[in-house]
């Protein structure tokens, strides 16, 4: 049995990668993320604007955005190369694949650059996961294409993994495995998921259709993400959604 951990650099700063990454993309093809100008008219005031409206007012917000693609993009060719050394090894038929991102980032989404939020784009990643048939905890593997929407969280990848492989769980594991969404990305799913921030009592919680924001300093947010995706309107002063608020909280 083998295990492999490979941690791939970019899309992180600095976004330096092979010019025909960047050829992949013209600056005049480049289109800026959804963004709405009075986004934090109803929300949390982050304190960096400054960083935004400097990106903007010196035209570099379209440069910024090519560089992240170029960065992302070069790290799936490098996945590829990994995945591309699996299948021609002897083990392709027997090896588990996950692949994730460790959190998202703002680009100029809510006027913010980087990480450090509550908020969808930050806290939103990828999880892809290839289970080969014969594997011990899952016999009949994953279905390839299979999409699932339950809300998950990285804490699970750790219980996952131990019973796809047949190892006893740790007890002091907090994450629930995602067995039972891979056999079935439809099943019932009871949980939510979680994102701390740096202030203790500062975290973003996360159902199927909505998310909850809370801040320390008493602070709230709510989203239909169902109808809101990109959390443009805060919903936790609406009179109809008390209801939902409370269960949330």
């Amino acid at each position: 049995p083998f295990f492999i951990a490979a941690g791939i650099f970019r899309p992180h700063i600095p976004w330096e990668v092979p010019a025909k990454y960047f050829d992949m993309y013209p600056l005049d093809k480049v289109q800026l993320p959804a963004h709405k100008e009075d986004d934090l008219v109803d929300t949390w005031d982050h304190g960096r604007r400054s960083w935004h409206q400097w990106v903007a007012q010196n035209d570099q917000w379209k440069q910024a955005v090519r560089g992240y693609l170029a960065s992302i993009t070069f790290a799936d060719a490098m996945v590829g190369r990994v995945l591309a050394a699996l299948e021609r090894g002897p083990n392709s038929d027997n090896t588990i694949v996950a692949l994730w991102s460790d959190h998202g980032w703002h680009l100029g989404e809510k006027m913010r650059w980087q990480k450090f939020t509550g908020w969808r784009v930050s806290t939103r990643v990828p999880l892809i996961v290839r289970v080969p048939k014969g594997t011990p905890g899952l016999p009949q593997g994953t279905k390839p294409g299979a999409r699932c929407g339950k809300p998950v969280s990285l804490v699970s990848l750790f219980p996952t993994l131990s019973e796809l492989a047949a190892i006893p769980p740790k007890t002091d594991n907090d994450g629930p495995s995602l067995v039972r969404l891979l056999q079935n990305p439809k099943a019932d799913w009871p949980h939510v998921a979680l994102t701390y921030l740096k202030e203790p009592g500062s975290y973003g919680l996360s159902g199927e259709r909505w998310r909850y924001i809370h801040y320390a300093d008493g602070g709230e947010e709510l989203y239909d993400i169902q109808t809101d995706p990109h959390e443009w309107h805060n919903l936790a002063d609406s009179p109809v959604r008390q209801a939902k608020l409370r269960e949330l909280r």
